[in-house]
């Protein structure tokens, strides 16, 4: 599986820390909002797990949209490592590549994710529509579950990883992508070609001083600049959900 280089490039700020779950199809799941809401969000986490900005933004979310949002640990607690980072040596580029292989693999997550919406529906029985949104990697999970037959009534990716228009093509709900500096110019082209084409709503920006990973376990909140850029980010993606949950 290919990689950009922006996702490998950048380690992650602030360290994990124990964070309050619940167990969804045996995973830990940080749950926040208003669990008797009638919208749900997805927020899948990137490469590196739990991670405080992450969570951060999943409380965004759930405040500026008023649904029920979760944060499953689909990696089940085998992250990416800081130390793989910058991939400049052959154990590093060996590391990462049996990573996205054995653990990260789309074809492995998708139904991991599936299985776990399955059973957030029934414990959570008043959420009528679901949303999902997906950082770097999480965003590639977000767009596929967008096809034909999905069960989501919107979707978003933030600094995407594993960047194709043809995602943007085959999806059939409401998409909102958001890109760093960092990302292909020329597929976010694509995209926003797609979309303006399309009669779905879908929109795809970039955000021209933000690397790969501002929102996400590699935001510097101490930052300002990134800090505000962080704040937008949640915000647009927020409104943009509210339209359709």
């Amino acid at each position: 599986m290919s990689t950009a280089p922006s996702c490998c490039t950048r380690t992650p700020i602030g360290a994990t820390e124990a964070v309050p779950v619940e167990k969804i199809a045996s995973l830990d799941t940080y749950v926040t909002g208003n669990k008797s809401s009638k919208s749900g969000i997805i927020l899948v986490y990137d490469i590196f797990g739990f991670y405080p900005q992450t969570l951060l933004g999943a409380d965004k979310l759930a405040e500026q949209t008023g649904a029920v949002t979760f944060v499953p640990d689909l990696l089940d607690k085998v992250y990416a490592e800081q130390s793989w980072i910058p991939p400049d040596t052959d154990e590093k580029k060996a590391a990462f590549g049996a990573f996205f292989t054995n653990t990260a693999a789309p074809p492995l997550a998708l139904p991991k994710l599936k299985a776990w919406l399955a059973e957030a529906k029934t414990k959570y029985p008043t959420v009528e529509k679901w949303g999902i949104a997906g950082l770097c990697w999480g965003g590639k999970l977000a767009v596929l579950l967008s096809t034909e037959g999905t069960e989501f009534a919107v979707s978003g990716q933030v600094h995407p990883g594993l960047y194709d228009v043809a995602d943007a093509k085959a999806a059939v709900i409401p998409h909102i992508c958001l890109a760093s500096k960092d990302e292909s110019a020329e597929v976010t082209a694509g995209y926003q070609a797609v979309f303006a084409e399309g009669s779905l709503g879908s929109r795809a920006d970039t955000y021209p001083t933000m690397h790969h990973g501002w929102m996400g376990a590699r935001a510097d909140l101490e930052d300002a600049e990134n800090k505000k850029e962080y704040e937008r980010g949640y915000k647009e993606i927020a409104d943009f959900f509210a339209k359709y949950l």
